[in-house]
């Protein structure tokens, strides 16, 4: 049994200003207040005081028997002069952080003036935390207000905040205008101009007082979040391994901090250009990371090894589009197609290298008007596990040109469900070949993992890396490439 003041009491001990308000005799009720509650509010209410067990909670408004299928209510005395405003606050303050801590999580929260707030100190000056959100976002979301209050008591006057967030912004008046949005999309990457440009900021700013801190988040403040603050961590001297370890042991419960492969990748590709860069000068100099140039690549075909139960997959290509005088980047559509089995032939010649295939149809699974089939000579890369695999395939008949942020995208078209996909960046693709395996690939659920087998690779197979190059010359360029593999 749970008495009204020892609920009184908690609640006061969680609630920093105090703001509870008393009403007379002539409010209403507390039968009309446990009945103009929501058939939601008092389920999760339930939920949260009972569990999964019946109790009965007590208190001069009457006797609430909880269970995880609602409330009932059995009236006893008429109520006192009882602050009816308290219940509100109580069952709403409640109820609030039972469904943030759901959100959350096995992200890291911290509970700082009685606030119950989703943000980690990575390190002493670079905290990572969810978007700080209004209205009904903050139900679930850490609020603006509680955020602001947190930071105004610990870092009055020496906070900047850096949010990575394309889907939704706020008035940098709420943080006195200190404020930097460097957007990109969703479980996605950023372009690494972006990324050099968001080091040096945050260097600028924790270099120009040592009192200042950095706070980054995103929506979730998780996985954008993190590819940015590992990439600081980097700039700072760390490596892309012990900058993603850190992340995930002071921002998550389980150690999975940035789970999806190509941000990861994206890091790594960070880390081995400072490993290029000039060393951090006297002073106050920054570091001076110098970016690969725009390098464009003949994408001439894509394999998936190891399909199983399917026989099409369709896939879109795209890439990060630069605007002038736009920090984001949009995704830009550069070509979409299938990638499908091999009908007829699949026999391979004498040759270990080659093997010739023969197509009657073209990519839309339609036949040829001329009624005369394609035949396809393959350059023979697979390893010794995957030899025998079955496969699908797509040639370009005309190589398109991709350059710098690209992302593949591979779905159903009939289901309409994302398989998984994956982004990579030109100037980082060696010997003409990017294989990938399952775990490498992002996103793949339940539906993406049934197609693949044990064996699984993703291969995109470019031309050379110049871009004066003519596509005519597969066959000699191919073998040549191959002997450099």
């Amino acid at each position: 049994m749970l008495s009204m003041d020892t609920l009184t009491q908690i609640f006061k001990s969680r609630n920093p200003k105090n703001q509870l308000t008393r009403c007379n005799e002539n409010n209403a009720n507390g039968s009309a207040f446990l009945q103009s509650l929501s058939p939601s509010i008092l389920l999760v209410w339930g939920r949260f005081a009972g569990g999964v067990q019946r109790r009965k909670v007590s208190c001069q408004c009457g006797t609430w028997h909880i269970n995880l299928m609602g409330l009932k209510l059995t009236k006893q005395e008429p109520p006192k002069a009882e602050d009816l405003s308290l219940h509100h606050h109580m069952i709403n303050y409640l109820t609030k952080n039972f469904i943030r801590n759901l959100v959350s999580k096995q992200r890291r929260r911290m509970l700082i003036a009685g606030y119950d707030l989703d943000m980690s100190y990575i390190t002493d000056r670079v905290l990572a935390m969810s978007f700080p959100s209004q209205r009904m976002r903050a139900m679930y979301r850490n609020p603006l207000w509680q955020v602001k209050s947190v930071l105004d008591m610990r870092h009055y006057d020496h906070y900047k905040i850096y949010n990575l967030c394309i889907e939704e912004s706020y008035d940098p008046a709420h943080f006195y205008g200190r404020v930097e949005a460097y957007p990109f999309d969703d479980n996605h990457v950023p372009s690494l101009e972006m990324i050099r440009a968001f080091c040096e900021s945050v260097d600028s700013w924790l270099s120009s007082d040592p009192k200042n801190i950095a706070v980054i988040h995103c929506m979730a403040g998780k996985g954008r979040t993190g590819l940015m603050v590992s990439s600081y961590l980097s700039y700072c001297g760390m490596s892309a391994d012990e900058a993603l370890q850190l992340y995930a042991d002071r921002r998550t419960t389980n150690n999975e901090g940035v789970s999806i492969p190509s941000q990861r990748r994206y890091v790594t590709y960070w880390d081995t250009l400072l490993s290029n860069s000039v060393l951090r000068g006297t002073g106050n100099e920054p570091l001076k990371v110098k970016l690969p140039p725009p390098s464009s690549r003949e994408l001439r075909r894509i394999r998936l090894y190891d399909t199983v139960n399917i026989d099409t997959i369709f896939f879109v290509i795209s890439e990060l589009q630069e605007i002038p005088n736009e920090v984001y980047r949009p995704s830009v559509e550069a070509y979409r197609s299938s990638c499908r089995q091999i009908k007829k032939g699949y026999q391979r010649n004498n040759s270990p290298r080659y093997y010739i295939s023969i197509l009657e149809d073209d990519d839309d699974g339609k036949q040829s008007e001329t009624e005369e089939p394609r035949i396809v000579v393959q350059m023979d890369t697979e390893s010794p596990a995957i030899y025998q695999k079955s496969c699908l395939d797509h040639y370009f008949d005309k190589p398109i040109q991709v350059t710098g942020d690209v992302r593949v995208i591979f779905y159903e078209k009939m289901i309409g469900g994302r398989l998984f996909y994956c982004c990579f960046n030109t100037a980082f693709i060696k010997n003409s070949l990017l294989q990938l395996t399952i775990q490498e690939l992002d996103k793949v659920g339940k539906k993406g993992s049934s197609i693949c087998g044990p064996d699984f690779c993703l291969e995109l197979l470019f031309g050379p890396a110049n871009t004066g190059y003519s596509s005519s010359n597969i066959s000699n360029d191919e073998h040549s490439s191959n002997d450099s593999l």
